[in-house]
């Protein structure tokens, strides 16, 4: 799975191990974001009536105290979403 290698990748030249999850300030080093970035994703999460993610372009996380969480398998979800949008936004745009 290519969003898999990017992630351990991503956490190999951060000296990041992997693990089940990952703080805020570990998720913005992965993606490249700033703390402000890492707020407007988890603010845009949503689901629909069946259970699945309104869009691509979110994050899922989990309270561990005071601090908010994203598991490893959320990280490479999210690289997979977003490849797979940019993908198909490409391609609706060849065809039109």
């Amino acid at each position: 799975m290519q969003a898999e290698k990017t992630v351990k990748a991503a956490l190999a030249v951060l000296s990041i191990p992997v693990r089940g999850s990952y703080h805020k300030s570990e998720v913005c080093s992965v993606f490249g974001i700033t703390e402000q970035s890492f707020w407007r994703l988890l603010r845009k999460y949503a689901v629909d009536a069946a259970g699945n993610m309104v869009r691509p372009d979110c994050l899922k996380t989990f309270l561990q105290g005071n601090n908010r969480r994203v598991t490893y398998a959320e990280i490479v979800d999210f690289i997979r979403r977003n490849d797979e949008h940019l993908r198909n936004t490409i391609q609706g745009e060849r065809t039109k």
